[in-house]
């Protein structure tokens, strides 16, 4: 009798010790927390899943806290630009933290990914637009009280982040745009692309842009070909740092007078070359006459003021990353498009308007 009691007791006890490990295995696949701390949420909540994951958020918060007190004065150089863009709405942003090893971790970038998905929900609770594009800045204070999807505030979820990571977090800045729906276009790209799909947003990345534009009504460019050719713009903000976009009319009237400027350089060329045949002639005296008048020709045929286009800030006077050949400029009055705005985001950049 005493034996089958001692044989149904262990064969229960046995049971539950493989319940219990079941259970400590799916709250470490939910959670991501160690095995210990599982174990400890377990016992602390009589193996209820639901309260244990409860338990180790906030323990995890309590934790994160401290460890980011303890962490203050730490610099955080490291980190990602995100982007998201969700129809006319978008956010950048910028988070971050003391090691690229750290920037590089799922955790890490779940975290980027919940603050640039909240600040996309903020963009579209701005208020009806005055202009085509709204755009609003956040700064570190601004962005803590916003809330992530699972209810807890971005401050919240910023110190289970440090809690899990062991490393200090800075959530630094972010912009919220807004554009006018049915009518502007908006493009994000990320360098280098770390989810590897540029179609795909949220993107990660050291270096981020945006770029709104618009069809003004009869562009020949197809649906696909004008969402490309906003990536392509993005790029070419990410590439050159453009610091304004500068006006199209001041551009064709540019592209002018560099077209006219050809024509006389090819002209004067024309005349030297033919200068350069009559040389041959045995007369003395047109040699020398041809001479003297080399020295004058070659300082004319010197290219005027704008030879410092690569340092250009203008946008619109750019050379186009994609096709070096032609000018941003010529791609717009071609494609028919107009570029509303852009903004870039560098990580670890100094910028003052954004602080």
């Amino acid at each position: 009798m005493f034996a089958q009691v001692l044989t149904r007791c262990l064969q229960t006890c046995a049971s539950l010790r493989a319940v219990e490990k079941a259970t400590l295995m799916e709250l470490r696949k939910k959670t991501g927390y160690t095995f210990s701390n599982c174990k400890k949420a377990l016992e602390a909540t009589d193996n209820d899943i639901k309260k244990a994951e409860k338990w180790l958020a906030e323990e995890a918060k309590k934790h994160g806290w401290a460890k980011s007190a303890q962490m203050q004065g730490r610099q955080t150089k490291q980190g990602l630009v995100a982007i998201n863009v969700d129809g006319p709405f978008a956010a950048l942003a910028e988070v971050n933290c003391e090691t690229d090893f750290v920037a590089r971790t799922p955790e890490f970038q779940k975290f980027v990914e919940q603050l640039v998905r909240s600040c996309t929900s903020h963009a579209k609770k701005l208020p009806s637009l005055e202009t085509a594009i709204m755009k609003v800045r956040l700064g570190t204070k601004e962005l803590e009280k916003l809330r992530i999807k699972d209810g807890h505030t971005v401050e919240e979820a910023r110190a289970l982040a440090v809690g899990k990571l062991g490393e200090q977090l800075a959530v630094r800045r972010a912009l919220c745009l807004r554009g006018e729906a049915g009518t502007t276009l908006l493009a994000g790209y990320c360098h280098p692309q770390n989810n590897g799909e540029p179609k795909k947003y949220p993107c990660f990345g050291r270096y981020g842009a945006l770029v709104a534009y618009r069809d003004l009504g009869d562009s020949p460019l197809s649906e696909e070909e004008m969402e490309e050719l906003g990536r392509h713009l993005c790029q070419q903000v990410v590439a050159l740092n453009p610091k304004s976009i500068g006006l199209l009319d001041d551009y064709l009237l540019y592209e002018k007078e560099e077209e006219k400027r050809m024509k006389e350089m090819e002209a004067k060329q024309a005349e030297a070359d033919k200068k350069k045949e009559s040389e041959e002639k045995p007369e003395a005296s047109q040699a020398a006459e041809d001479s003297t008048a080399a020295p004058e020709e070659q300082q004319e045929e010197q290219p005027p003021a704008e030879e410092e286009e690569e340092d250009e800030s203008r946008l619109l006077f750019q050379d186009y990353v994609v096709n070096p050949t032609i000018k941003v400029g010529r791609l717009v009055a071609e494609s028919r498009i107009d570029i509303m705005d852009f903004e870039r985001f560098a990580c670890g950049e100094s910028t003052e308007k954004n602080e």
